[in-house]
């Protein structure tokens, strides 16, 4: 009789064991999908034109006087948590002179963007740079923060008037 619960003891204690390699090797450590990020945009022109208003992927983003911005933020893009190469953007932005006495002409931009490399969450930078170029940086902090990757804030040049 105690040789048959001996048995029943290491059975039991067995199937116990099975169980327990069983869930662990169930469980492997992967978090559950959160879904996208949400980011809040910040503009910065480094152009001599007002920018009325830009939109990326359909969100509004502002307004941007020349040689300036950054520090002001607006709600809200979603984007991938993980970054992966072919990861783009629509941008359309309104440009108009910065001479209140020039022009009252408003042009229209648009242009798919690269949005640049990340490791990190954080707000959407969007760089305006002459010759309608634009540039895309996550980052969890303003233009010009120790280890961003892009250009710095935009400086208005000594001669400018306005």
């Amino acid at each position: 009789m105690i040789k048959l619960k001996n048995e029943w003891q290491r059975l039991l204690q067995a199937v116990g064991v099975a169980l327990l390699i069983t869930a662990l090797m169930g469980c492997n450590g992967e978090e559950e999908d959160k879904g996208p990020a949400i980011a809040k945009i910040s503009g910065y022109n480094h152009t001599e034109n007002y920018i009325h208003r830009f939109f990326i992927n359909g969100s509004w983003g502002g307004n941007v006087f020349a040689y300036g911005g950054g520090g002001k933020f607006v709600c809200c893009i979603k984007y991938p948590r993980e970054w992966r190469p072919d990861l783009t953007a629509t941008v359309r932005w309104s440009t108009s002179s910065s001479d209140p006495e020039g022009p009252d002409d408003v042009y229209w931009h648009e242009e798919v963007v690269p949005i640049e490399y990340y490791d990190k969450l954080g707000s959407l930078n969007v760089h305006f740079l002459p010759d309608n170029k634009v540039r895309l940086l996550i980052w969890n902090g303003l233009a010009g923060s120790k280890g961003y990757r892009g250009p710095d804030a935009p400086e208005k040049p000594a001669d400018w008037p306005y």
